[in-house]
């Protein structure tokens, strides 16, 4: 069956003749597709164009993309103008194999806010070869209520407190439609992209224009680890990569608690970057490949009774998150967890949440967490009766901590009785009502069954006359 497909279009959409089309079908492959080609087939690493103001670009940006498997080049600004938007228009002629590599932009500043205003126009990407747009602090951006065209992820990131220009365009009428620009204000919140409500996904952060590259002095770890996170999830949506971060993970679990063989671990970590592993509550652990291994070897002793059972694991683009039921019986010291501490013969069930950070397939750092508290509770170390003077006198009566009772909880799951593991017997009067409707069905079902003769008698002789009783 043949199509006239610029009939088809000019039936379909009459204001889109002259434009480019693209036609989808759901019954027949599309080589643009990056899943079209069998698995095996060659391909090239995906092709990232970094673009900002400078001639030169944050080397540490660079190396990132690249360890995660990119073909990354950069691309100045310039002057702008005319001459950067033919600098953007000749990237898709760039490409080696033209029928199915696509690319992907990063750009930061005054070129994310033309990037953005140029893409959002559907003829702007005629070949629908720019798979991803992420754009970091642009001071403009493009119609909040207008969606990208679907063949482009987009991404921006802003900064909370900024004013940026919005500008809105007709998207079929192309580069001839009117264009409205105003100032907006970007609000703070927690990674929504504050009131603009954009139909393209976005994220606000606390911190100034800069904070995600490592050369500047507005450089802010959190933040930019934060934005990397999202920037790299997006790019792997973008251009299909599926990433296998458990693997290296299970590795290092394995050298550490299992097989405490100490080449495997250590290779598991990052030499690009200073890796470090720290145990929040008793801040052990080491910074640099050098003091791990010195920890890892020296420090990291546990009883031959250690037990870890996987509650839960979340993994994302960078990081694996997992929740860990820890049981042992204390019959040596144990510095990363009580450092100082003799054997106490004591058994200890505690719940252990571990965060780690991957770069480019390795660890990078992990931060551990468990309830210190719980586990002096159970060794003995802490009673939640005795409540030192300095807590009595701001009323504390008896000390808000549980022992080994909140990781068995969680181990045994959902109770049918309990419906769950919170009982809330730390809260005051949280059971109190509970209580007096308890003890007053008791009271009743006393008399009921109890009571005295006349009340007894005067029950069988109601329901014997088809009354209801009390």
């Amino acid at each position: 069956m043949n199509l006239n497909t610029a009939e088809l279009i000019k039936a379909t959409v009459p204001e889109a003749e002259g434009r480019n089309a693209r036609i989808i079908s759901q019954n027949v492959s599309d080589n643009r597709d990056p899943n079209f080609l069998s698995s095996d087939f060659p391909r090239n690493p995906p092709k990232l164009y970094i673009t900002a103001e400078s001639d030169e670009f944050d080397a540490v940006t660079f190396a990132e993309w690249q360890a995660e498997g990119f073909d990354v080049e950069y691309l100045p600004m310039g002057n702008g103008g005319d001459e950067y938007l033919q600098k953007l228009r000749g990237l898709r002629g760039n490409q080696t194999i033209s029928a199915f590599e696509t690319f992907g932009i990063i750009a930061y500043g005054d070129a994310a806010a033309i990037c953005l205003k140029h893409y959002h126009i559907m003829d702007n990407n005629p070949d629908f070869k720019l798979r991803l747009l992420v754009a970091y602090y642009p001071t403009e951006i493009p119609d909040p209520k207008g969606r990208f065209p679907n063949n482009i992820t987009a991404l921006v990131h802003f900064i909370a407190g900024e004013d940026v220009g919005v500008t809105k365009q007709t998207q079929m009428i192309g580069i001839q439609g009117k264009k409205r620009t105003s100032r907006r204000t970007i609000q703070p919140g927690i990674g929504t992209g504050g009131l603009l409500q954009l139909a393209y996904p976005s994220y606000t952060y606390q911190a100034q224009a800069g904070f995600a590259e490592h050369d500047l002095d507005e450089y802010n770890m959190i933040c930019a680890d934060l934005a990397w996170s999202r920037s790299l999830a997006t790019a792997r949506r973008a251009f299909a990569q599926t990433v296998d971060l458990e693997h290296v993970w299970e590795e290092n679990v394995q050298g550490k608690f299992f097989t405490h063989s100490l080449q495997p671990t250590m290779s598991t970590y990052t030499t690009h970057k200073s890796p470090h592993v720290t145990y929040i509550p008793t801040l052990t652990g080491g910074i640099g490949a050098e003091e791990l291994q010195e920890f890892y070897s020296q420090y990291f002793g546990n009883p031959k009774s250690l037990k870890l059972t996987l509650i839960s694991r979340t993994i994302g683009a960078d990081r694996i998150v997992d929740e860990i039921h820890v049981r042992f019986k204390h019959t040596q010291e144990m510095p990363w967890i009580l450092p100082g501490v003799p054997a106490t013969q004591k058994i200890v069930r505690i719940l252990v949440v571990s965060i780690v950070t991957l770069r480019g397939g390795k660890l990078y750092h992990e931060h551990v967490y468990w309830d210190q508290a719980s586990v002096l509770v159970q060794i003995g170390a802490l009673d939640p009766d005795v409540v030192p003077e300095t807590a009595r006198k701001i009323g504390i009566k008896k000390l808000p901590i549980v022992g080994s009772a909140a990781a068995s909880r969680v181990l045994k799951g959902w109770d049918s009785e309990q419906e769950g593991e919170a009982d809330n017997e730390l809260i005051p009067g949280w059971h109190d009502d509970d209580e007096g409707e308890n003890e007053g069905e008791n009271e009743v079902a006393s008399n009921k069954i109890v009571g005295n003769g006349n009340d007894a008698d005067k029950i069988g002789e109601r329901q014997s006359a088809g009354q209801p009783g009390e």
